[in-house]
């Protein structure tokens, strides 16, 4: 059975939303992305009704995808915008006997190039189709992480999992061996006890 060390990305490796900085980043490049951005309110408002990601998600990449290459711009984010000061220092120091996977709601285009730099085994995120922007199965938040690592590793020990919302991935942390929750805002690194979990 392979053991791997699971990492959300946004929130834990990195300090903020990354998806969130992406945008206003693409925003303050690409003023025409703006207009782009005012046809989702309905969209928007719905997601408020129903909390469905997923089509909030192909909505919104589709309309960029319209616009912009997202594989040259999600690149162009952590080269251009500064947001490489906000990863942790800590994951660079990371253990590395066992293969790192970063697991995280973020789209694949966006984080592909920041996953290679830092040197993680593995991503695993929400699929889009780079041409065009719709979200490929469901948005990989949850219980759809534990599914899509186990698509790729079959059944896995997970010997360490890091996040900063034990709500949102309960489902990992429940899993895991050993678990870590991370301060959104500072970084800073501490050891759950099993009573949190509950």
């Amino acid at each position: 059975m392979q053991c791997i060390d699971v990492y959300d990305f946004d929130g834990t490796i990195y300090r903020g939303d990354s998806t969130v900085d992406f945008l206003l980043y693409l925003a303050g490049k690409r003023k025409s992305l703006l207009l782009q951005f005012f046809p989702l309110i309905p969209a928007f408002l719905r997601l408020l009704a129903t909390r469905d990601l997923t089509r909030f998600k192909s909505a919104l990449f589709r309309r960029i995808g319209k616009k912009a290459d997202l594989l040259s711009e999600g690149k162009a984010f952590w080269e251009e915008s500064g947001a490489q000061k906000r990863i942790n220092a800590w994951f660079m120091e990371r253990p590395a006997d066992v293969p790192a996977v970063i697991a995280s709601a973020s789209p694949e285009f966006e984080l592909r190039w920041i996953a290679e730099k830092l040197g993680a085994d593995d991503l695993i995120c929400t699929r889009c189709d780079e041409k065009t922007g719709e979200v490929i199965g469901q948005n990989c938040k949850s219980s759809e992480k534990i599914r899509r690592i186990r698509e790729k590793y079959g059944e896995v020990s997970i010997r360490a999992m890091y996040t900063d919302s034990i709500r949102a991935d309960r489902p990992l942390l429940e899993l895991a061996e050993n678990r870590f929750l991370v301060s959104p805002k500072t970084g800073e690194v501490r050891r759950l006890a099993p009573e949190e979990l509950h």
